[in-house]
């Protein structure tokens, strides 16, 4: 009988243990969202699907336009969850700022497009022919990796290739005009370039159209995640947990239910929801965590030391933390980190 007592008694601590360990540190937190459904949906849903109210959060919706601002936003000290990808979060940490993905949200390389102009489709009949193309795009932008190793990949020399610098909608009348023979940029503006200027796309991140070599392609691993400040990490891990939970069964509403959330992402990005739905139709929803985002942070990290836009490299690894996705469900989690949070 004492043997029974003792025992029930030791269930009963380990159980408080795990209320304990389970209890949101805080209940109400700013996320800072990009206002992008490739950034930024799944946070979107979880909030107007109850997600987060039923983990016992508030989550309070910080929106903002470009994610180009997170480096001076998140300079302020204000910042300590929201979305962001790579070419955001390395000028911060590569400045020494305690940022962190917590998990993968998105796989956005098909929006990223390399899309033929009228002039260009009659110029570029093999894939050598692409190095005779004019491509406009803004300089440095990241779609830049794409030509890069779609190059690599079907021996067309990069350096013959002619860049002339023009901003997203410059481009799409520049194409439309025949100053240039091809684009390369992002959605909405592919959209436009194929709709408004007879465009046609080549490739993307992610997909080749070019004729013989069709299918899919890893040619720029550009991912959208959930970010966290280092003090938001050590002090609030159970809320973060929290988050996450919300935020996977977001993303198998997102997977499930795309016309219900097309809704949902186009009144809450201020967009049309058929360019919602084009927009979103590109991306690949999905918090599985592989190495794929470790190694696109690091050609990442390449790619924008090379443009001298930071000064030092340093491992991509430093820059995940796995561990609290993992122990939401550990299913999702292919490749782990060992960081140390600062």
């Amino acid at each position: 009988m004492r043997m029974l007592i003792a025992l029930f008694a030791l269930l009963l601590t380990w159980s408080g243990d795990a209320l304990a360990q389970a209890k949101l540190e805080v209940t109400e937190v700013d996320a800072w969202l990009v206002r992008d459904p490739q950034m930024s949906t799944q946070f979107a849903v979880a909030d107007q699907m109850g997600y987060f109210k039923a983990e016992g959060l508030k989550i309070n919706p910080r929106w903002y336009i470009a994610g180009t601002d997170l480096p001076s936003m998140w300079g302020a000290g204000n910042v300590h969850l929201g979305t962001a990808t790579a070419s955001m979060v390395i000028p911060i940490a590569a400045s020494g700022g305690a940022i962190y993905n917590i998990a993968p949200q998105s796989d956005i390389g098909g929006t990223q497009q390399i899309v033929l102009g009228k002039k260009g489709q009659e110029i570029v009949r093999s894939t050598k022919d692409f190095e005779k193309v004019k491509i406009g795009m803004p300089k440095g932008a990241s779609v830049t990796m794409a030509i890069q190793n779609m190059a690599r990949d079907t021996g067309v020399d990069f350096a013959k290739i002619q860049f002339v610098n023009l901003a997203p909608p410059d481009c799409v009348t520049a194409l439309a005009k025949g100053d240039i023979d091809a684009m390369a940029g992002w959605a909405p503006w592919v959209f436009n370039a194929v709709k408004q200027a007879g465009g046609k796309v080549y490739f993307t991140g992610n997909k080749s159209f070019i004729p013989g070599k069709e299918g899919q392609v890893d040619w720029i691993h550009v991912h959208a995640g959930v970010i966290a400040s280092g003090k938001m990490l050590k002090d609030n891990p159970n809320t973060l947990k929290a988050v996450l939970r919300a935020l996977v069964k977001a993303t198998d509403t997102v997977n499930t239910q795309r016309e219900a959330v097309v809704k949902i992402v186009a009144k809450e990005m201020k967009m049309d929801e058929g360019l919602a739905r084009d927009i979103m139709a590109l991306n690949v929803y999905s918090m599985e965590q592989t190495d794929k985002h470790a190694k696109g942070m690091g050609e990442f990290i390449d790619f924008l030391h090379s443009l001298d836009r930071i000064k030092q490299k340093f491992p991509a690894d430093n820059v995940f933390v796995t561990k609290l996705l993992e122990e939401v469900d550990p299913k999702l989690v292919k490749w782990k980190s060992k960081t140390e949070v600062r």
